[in-house]
């Protein structure tokens, strides 16, 4: 399983030309086998930062987990129509069917299991023996 979220870094001060950078970071990793992958987002949470996110992380990896999870996006869905929404889910299981994963998601009420994903990387090394659940794919259509 891959799992996918946003983190703000606004508190790290990074800043261009003495103006401060409105950025986040693209955060991927796998919890079993610890592999992370980390992408800077110049503006909000969106689609189009998740995609290029996850492409370069599976890019990265050199294969596909099986499942992808993220939280519930709704940073990405923030005051869109129903149509604009149903848009947006549909190009996310389009991308995930694309490469081959199944598309999950954190059940919102279910805090331990959020936390859960956004738990350090040295915990979830340490709590799993299992090996890496992802396995070499193409990741290329012809």
């Amino acid at each position: 399983m891959g799992l996918s979220d946003f983190t703000e870094v606004t508190d790290l001060g990074v800043t261009v030309a003495g103006q401060n950078l409105d950025c986040r970071l693209y955060h991927f990793r796998l919890p079993f086998s610890g592999f992370e992958h980390a992408h800077v987002v110049l503006g909000g949470e969106s689609f189009v930062a998740l995609a290029e996110g996850l492409q370069n992380a599976l890019w990265a990896l050199g294969g596909v987990p099986e499942q992808h999870r993220t939280d519930s996006l709704s940073a990405a869905f923030h005051n869109l129509s129903a149509d604009a929404e149903a848009d947006l889910t549909t190009r996310y299981e389009a991308f995930c069917a694309y490469y081959g994963m199944t598309p999950t998601r954190n059940n919102p009420a279910s805090v331990t299991r959020t936390a859960r994903s956004r738990a350090p990387t040295a915990i979830s090394r340490a709590s799993s023996k299992t090996p890496c659940c992802c396995a070499p794919r193409a990741t290329s259509r012809t």
